[in-house]
């Protein structure tokens, strides 16, 4: 397996949808808790490995530490990864865990009328949206990031992306105009789907969604569309792509 397709199943493990297992399309309730088992086992890996490792019901706090506009709506959340935020101004506390229907628990607390809200938590097909599927009789929710524009592929600035694209290592990545690709490494067939956009520093960013996770390029083109350097957030190695 090439390195990016192993770097595409290490990311998973860090992101919200590969904690989900299969999604499921709605919820009664929330199952048995089960995050205190989960944490637990984290801890364990924690004397074996070091403090690097983190805690996974800290890492989904620190993922849905951010401002999210809910779609269809004017309500704005706001979190902090302490585990406090607002909610179109009004303050709450939330907790983030896992039951044992395979959901990720999402809980919200109102600090001034002590209302709660449950929800199931996953990761919608653009990879930058958050569904919240409500596991307590209230509405399902889209929060979606305030500091990404996702770009439309008639969009100059993501026009070129659709097609079939090698990295020179025997990968190629097709990208569809319905948003769905396909990696192939000659061996394994890798379908998933994929989205351009734009963050508020003007970033251009390619984000693929395949099964259990995720992986976000910052990419460049260059003047006729037919090269592409990409190079994930935080890191330094940058993979170079060429239309076919």
């Amino acid at each position: 397996m090439k390195k990016l397709i192993l770097a595409v199943l290490l990311t998973a493990v860090a992101c919200i949808s590969g904690c989900t297992g299969e999604e499921q399309d709605s919820a009664d309730k929330a199952g048995e808790s089960t995050t205190e088992q989960v944490d637990q086992a984290a801890n364990e890996a924690k004397e074996a490995l070091g403090d690097s490792v983190t805690l996974p019901s800290e890492s989904v706090v620190k993922v849905m530490a951010d401002t999210w506009y809910v779609a269809g709506s004017d309500d704005v959340y706001v979190m902090k990864e302490d585990g406090t935020g607002t909610k179109n101004g009004e303050p709450f506390t939330f907790e983030c865990g896992f039951d044992d229907e395979n959901h990720i628990t999402f809980h919200i607390v109102m600090t001034d009328t002590e209302e709660e809200e449950l929800y199931a938590l996953s990761t919608d097909t653009t990879g930058y949206g958050v569904n919240l599927t409500s596991l307590d009789g209230g509405d399902d929710l889209l929060l979606l990031p305030a500091d990404i524009t996702l770009l439309d592929l008639s969009d100059e600035r993501a026009s070129a992306i659709p097609g079939k694209w090698s990295d020179g290592n025997g990968n190629t990545y097709t990208f569809k105009d319905d948003n769905t690709m396909v990696i192939d490494d000659s061996e394994t067939e890798t379908k998933g789907t994929y989205s351009v956009a734009e963050n508020s520093e003007g970033t251009c960013l390619l984000k693929i969604v395949v099964e259990g996770g995720a992986l976000e390029f910052e990419y460049n083109l260059n003047t006729d569309g037919t090269e592409m350097d990409l190079q994930s957030p935080g890191t330094t190695t940058v993979h170079h792509w060429t239309k076919e």
